[in-house]
C-alpha cells in the first residue's frame, strides 16, 4: 500500500521548505504534498486547501498521513479529513520537520499509513541537544 504525506503549515513557504528537506532524504516527490496559508494567501491554514491536497494525494495513494506545524492547524486538518472517512487518513502527533522526514522515509519504503504515522510520531523522542549547554 502506498502512503502520501501532506505537510500542513501556516505559510506555504514553511510547508514547501519542509517538503524540500524531506525530498533530500527520500527522493519521492510523488508522495509529498505541501499545503500552507489561508485561502487568501494569509498566515493560517485552510480546510479547503487541505481537502484539495488530500483529494489529489488519495487519487494516487491508498492512504495519507498529515503533519502539522502548530496545534491550531488540527481543526482544519480534521475538517478536511472528514470527507475521506472511508480511507486511511491520519493526523500524526509529531514535530513537523523530524516527523515529516521519518514519515517520508517510511512512506518511501512502502509502509502502510498506520506505520507511517507511527514512524512520524517516533520523532517526539528525538533529542536535538546532546550533552550539556553549560
Amino acid at each position: 500500500m502506498s502512503t502520501a504525506i501532506v505537510v500542513v503549515a501556516h505559510t506555504q513557504q514553511l510547508a514547501q521548505s519542509v517538503l524540500e528537506l524531506t525530498l533530500q532524504m527520500t527522493r519521492t516527490p510523488h508522495q509529498l504534498w505541501a499545503v500552507g496559508g489561508t485561502d487568501h494567501g494569509g498566515v493560517g491554514t485552510s480546510a479547503h486547501k487541505i481537502e484539495m491536497a488530500l483529494q489529489e494525494a488519495l487519487e494516487k495513494h491508498e492512504g495519507a498521513v498529515l503533519l502539522l506545524d502548530l496545534g491550531s492547524a488540527c481543526l482544519n486538518a480534521r475538517i478536511a479529513s472528514e470527507k475521506f472517512r472511508d480511507r486511511p487518513v491520519y493526523i500524526a502527533e509529531a514535530p513537523l520537520v523530524e516527523g515529516t522526514i521519518l514519515a517520508g522515509v517510511a512512506a518511501a519504503a512502502g509502509e502502510v499509513p498506520e506505520v507511517v504515522k507511527a514512524r512520524a510520531e517516533e520523532a517526539r523522542n528525538i533529542r536535538k541537544v546532546i550533552g550539556g549547554l553549560e
